[in-house]
């Protein structure tokens, strides 16, 4: 969507943007730029669709903030795009801060095309109230309030066709220009903001460790944990265990945490959500999110049948895994080679299937010596 040609330091790099935190790095090298979370240069080329944004040229912009107007230009669709290439021309900003708030006020530019008056009436509509009711639509004669606009006397010709400004829809004031604002555009665990006394900055976990310490230099401070956390979003916020122990972390655990999350698929998921679930019944308290991310390392620890709900099926399933030949298992008693192994393990069957322990010794050391493993007897 953008690319840039960058310098500092004598040297030059090229990065396009939306880009990733190792295209960052990529640029911080090439640069010899010497500390991991300085991402300041000067811009010498852009090369866009948007001529507009030329108007960045010799200005010394961050890294992160031309990924973010990147990021957000990626998330347009075609009509967004046109809205937000003539709002840009309207405006005649000249700064990056500006330049990102006119991308999320697109709503305040309505293109009138004379060829499609019932189809520039819709926009416009869509732009003013951001939803219309589908009976609405096909009852409304948009021809005509097309037709209103092009003869207000209030459209501006620009080289993108004829803008009429809706002046009620102020410019956004999404970017202040120092602090990343919240914007979702990829998939993450967490979503949280660091804050200090006065400023709040965004930030989607999993993330470097790079990304999460410019955040906290951002709000002038030197270390991520030092600073308040609050949580925007969270996957499985439905999971009450869950849930308590990352309203109680610190941001660095917090990241921690979301990159363990972040290397499981779906059943491994389910295991570990049902291993704290009954870590917590039948130890009384896992601690801490320190404590839920060894669990989550240690799940080696735990037996996890899902579907799994009577101790026969759990007779079954082991027959089945240890690769017992069918024909065999008329002389095995099923329903009680499942009740040992629950008794041995200190099995339950939950709602998502059977749970226990085979570890103990693990699963002790990774709760610390707070904990006793005897409560469970």
């Amino acid at each position: 969507m953008i690319n840039c040609k960058v310098t500092r330091n004598g040297r030059e790099s090229e990065i396009r943007f939306p880009c990733t935190e190792k295209d960052i790095w990529r640029v911080q090298h090439e640069l010899e730029i010497p500390y991991e979370t300085d991402t300041r240069v000067k811009v010498l080329g852009v090369d866009s669709d948007i001529e507009q944004l030329e108007i960045l040229e010799g200005q010394n912009e961050n890294l992160d903030f031309l990924n973010l107007l990147g990021r957000l230009m990626y998330g347009m669709d075609a009509h967004e795009f046109e809205q937000f290439r003539i709002g840009l021309y309207h405006e005649g900003f000249t700064n990056l801060r500006d330049i990102i708030n006119v991308s999320q006020s697109v709503r305040r530019y309505s293109i009138i095309n004379p060829n499609d008056l019932s189809g520039s009436g819709l926009d416009h509509e869509m732009d003013i109230r951001v939803c219309i009711p589908t009976k609405e639509v096909e009852t409304t004669d948009y021809s005509t309030i097309g037709k209103e606009l092009l003869d207000s006397g209030k459209c501006e010709e620009t080289p993108y066709g004829l803008l009429y400004v809706n002046e009620e829809i102020p410019i956004d004031n999404f970017f202040d220009g120092r602090h990343m604002p919240a914007y979702f555009d990829r998939d993450f665990q967490i979503a949280a903001f660091l804050k200090n006394d006065t400023d709040e900055d965004f930030v989607l976990l999993p993330c470097s460790d790079e990304e999460l310490q410019r955040a906290a230099n951002r709000l002038n401070s030197s270390f991520p944990y030092d600073l308040n956390v609050s949580i925007d979003l969270i996957k499985n916020d439905d999971d009450a265990v869950l849930s308590k122990l990352v309203k109680s972390a610190d941001i660095c655990t917090l990241n921690d945490f979301a990159h363990l999350m972040n290397g499981f698929d779906t059943k491994e998921t389910e295991k570990y959500l049902a291993s704290l679930r009954y870590v917590k019944q039948h130890l009384g308290s896992i601690g801490n999110l320190r404590n839920a991310i060894r669990l989550g390392y240690s799940q080696e620890a735990f037996s996890f049948y899902p579907n799994v709900m009577c101790n026969e099926d759990l007779g079954y399933t082991l027959l089945e895994e240890h690769d017992v030949p069918e024909e065999l298992w008329e002389y095995f008693d099923v329903e009680r080679y499942g009740e040992e192994m629950c008794e041995q393990e200190f099995g339950e069957m939950s709602d998502n299937g059977y749970i226990g322990i085979n570890d103990y010794t693990t699963v002790s050391h990774c709760l610390t010596q707070n904990h006793e493993m005897g409560g469970m007897i």
